[in-house]
Order: C-alpha cells, then structure tokens, then sequence
C-alpha cells in the first residue's frame, strides 16, 4: 500500500475548482514538452473535478486555453498535435519515503480531435488508482493557470518542486517566508530524466538544466524566487541547493520600512532594532536580484572575506552596495536630464 505524503493542491481561483497532488508526485520522474506537461496536468485536474469515475477526461480547446491562460494560434495547436502523440509514451516513476520506486505509464489512449476543437484522454487503471487515492490527501494552493505562463519543461518543474517543498517555509531553520531544497547531480538527472550521454559535462547540463529555467522562473512573477547554490567536494560540483522566497509576501511588506543592507543598524536607534527586520531586509534585498546574489554568493563561497563574514552575509551586503549604486545612478541621470 502506497503511504500517503503531503500534498498539494491546484485551484483554478474563478471556478473554486480543486487538484490534490502530493508531493512526491510533483517530485517524479519523467520527460516531455512543456505542452505535453501542461496537458497532463490539466486532464488530472479535470479528472479529480469531474464525477467521471471511469478514468477518461474529455475537455475543450477553449477550456485549456483559457483556464491555463494560454494564446490560441496555429504554433499552439501544432504544439498540441505533438503532444497527443507525446503523451501516450509518457512513464512517470515515483519515489515514495522508503526510496523504492515505482513506474507507471500515465495514458492509456489519447485523441486530439481538431475539427470538434476537443480533447480526449483515458488513464491507465494503475494511474486511475492512484488518483483515486488523492481524494484522502491534505493540501495547500496553486492557481492552475500559472502553467500557462512559464515556456519550458525545466521551469515548470522547477516550479512545481519548489512548491511541494513549500511545507517547510520559516521552519527548520529556515528564513520567514522562505525555503530551500537540495538535489545532487544524478538527483537532477534522475527527476529530469536527462539520459546518460545528454549534458554530460557540468558547463551545458549548468546553462540548459538550471541557469535558463530559473531566470525564466523569476522572471515571470508567479510568486517565488529560487536562487541556487553549487554544493562542491573538493573542486567538483556535486549537487545544488535551491533557496525558494515567497515574493508574493515580501511584497506586501512596506517596502519604506525596508532597504538594503549595510554596516550600520536598519533603524537609527539600536536599542530597537527587531531581529526579524534585519532578516526581511535580507530576504528583500535578495528578492530584487535573486539572480545577481546566486553568483555573488559563489564569488564569496570560493574566496571568503578577511572580515569573517559568512559567504551569505558577504554577499548580501554586496548587493545591497550595488543596488545602491543602482539607484544613485538613475537618480543622478535623471537629475542632469532635467
């Protein structure tokens, strides 16, 4: 019998429509088009929403577009196409807690029928089980239509394991209103399915596997930044650590009570200063440029500060200088343009 883990859950907000997804299962194994995922995803969440029973899934073309806020268009449907045929070779492999591993073929029969504008998708029995199963599952929220907004397969698994790991937000040592969560190489390899003669040097498997997907990921504001941290053995990159913030929080904070770190207290009078202050300004700080701390970090990983200075605060303070600068910048520019 399968142990049941945390879960969560995906909520289209306007038709109060509930998924339940655990998080392991978010953590699978498997490989497809961006198309393909959003596609699968989509059908359990029309499955577990619907009182069909019998495992098949039937939906409109206008139904996916709009609910995964997505553009209708000759590039989309052709996209579609590939993905009806995609989908029916998908395996996914879980991993529940004791590390045993499970594979289950997800489609037992897929139909794009494009003159009805309609989809078609029937469940293999194992995997019709399973989702049966998530009726019993806890959860937490995810508005459904944010797989329309990121373009590729790594950024929306990114996405989704970062949330499954959302559990632990401000807690275990963690930061308020963020998270981490750590993968080794073959870790990646394995939750991607990255085959074994793909990226095989860690330049390329760096630049495709991690590097594009997160700048997309924090590009698109949809509530999380994740900065990561090479994790190395001696000189070899081993593994990475994927630090998660809630932007969508950090955001309702006043943002005049908060600005960037340096040497002197965050409030002119040092016998209030609030502990919890000086971390949210971190978290601020890090949040405006999730991407320039990741590499200022690495810099004061590999070379550390005479000061004593933790890497972490090192670079924090760091950005928290060049942002400054930043800002004096545009300000003097716009000054001597007027």
């Amino acid at each position: 019998m399968r142990k049941k883990s945390k879960s969560l859950i995906i909520k289209n907000i306007s038709q109060q429509s509930i998924l339940k997804i655990p998080n392991n299962f978010l953590r699978a194994s498997y490989k497809c088009s961006a198309t393909t995922q959003r596609m699968y995803f989509y059908s359990i969440f029309k499955f577990l929403t619907s009182e069909n029973n019998q495992g098949v899934v039937s939906f409109s073309f206008s139904d996916f577009f709009t609910d995964l806020n997505l553009k209708d268009g000759q590039k989309t449907r052709t996209l579609i196409k590939e993905s009806a045929n995609e989908i029916l070779d998908m395996k996914i492999v879980l991993e529940d807690n004791e590390k045993q591993y499970e594979v289950t073929n997800v489609f037992q029969t897929a139909k794009c029928v494009f003159t009805e504008t309609t989809f078609s998708f029937k469940f293999t029995d194992a995997m019709k089980t399973f989702l049966d199963e998530l009726k019993e599952i806890g959860f937490t929220l995810f508005d459904i239509n944010d797989l329309g907004k990121l373009k590729s397969f790594y950024a929306l698994r990114y996405y989704l394991v970062a949330l499954s790991f959302k559990g632990f937000e401000g807690k275990r040592g963690n930061l308020k209103n963020s998270w981490y969560f750590e993968y080794s190489v073959e870790e990646l390899r394995r939750l991607f399915d990255i085959q074994d003669n793909e990226y095989t040097q860690i330049g390329p498997f760096k630049n495709i596997v991690i590097d594009l997907p997160l700048k997309e990921l924090n590009e698109k504001n949809l509530g999380i930044q994740i900065v990561y941290t090479p994790l190395k053995k001696s000189r070899k990159i081993v593994g990475f650590r994927f630090d998660c913030i809630d932007s969508i929080k950090i955001a309702k904070v006043d943002q005049s009570k908060y600005a960037y770190i340096e040497d002197k207290s965050v409030k002119e009078d040092s016998n209030n200063v609030d502990v919890e202050d000086v971390k949210m300004e971190g978290i601020m700080t890090i949040a405006k440029n999730p991407i320039r701390y990741a590499e200022l970090l690495d810099e004061e990983r590999k070379n550390p500060n005479i000061f004593g200075f933790s890497p972490e605060v090192s670079a924090l303070i760091r950005l928290g200088e060049e942002l400054k600068a930043a800002e004096e910048d545009a300000k003097s520019k716009a000054e001597s343009s007027n």
